[in-house]
């Protein structure tokens, strides 16, 4: 379960981060200013996300996803940590 816990948890990393590039260009290809606020200032993430739904909605998804392996990686190393209940 470990190794299946690590794999989850590298394929869900490189998902968040590719979704965050592809992110990052879409805010680019907006506009420059875009970009750069998207870039250094992450609550404008959010605003780009609204009102360039279109064009932003598969590298958010795709970091969603990412987070989701992650997250699902997380319970199953917590679950696999758990000690065994004797049966009586």
């Amino acid at each position: 379960m470990e190794i299946v816990s690590m794999f989850l948890v590298i394929i869900g990393v490189v998902m968040a981060l590719v979704g965050t590039i592809l992110f990052l260009i879409e805010s680019f290809r907006a506009s420059v200013w875009w970009g750069l606020a998207c870039l250094l200032l992450l609550p404008v993430q959010l605003i780009f996300l609204i009102r360039y739904w279109e064009a932003a909605k598969n590298p958010f998804l795709i970091q969603m996803l990412g987070i989701f392996c992650v997250l699902v990686s997380a319970i199953l190393a917590a679950y696999d940590a758990l000690p065994a209940v004797p049966v009586v």
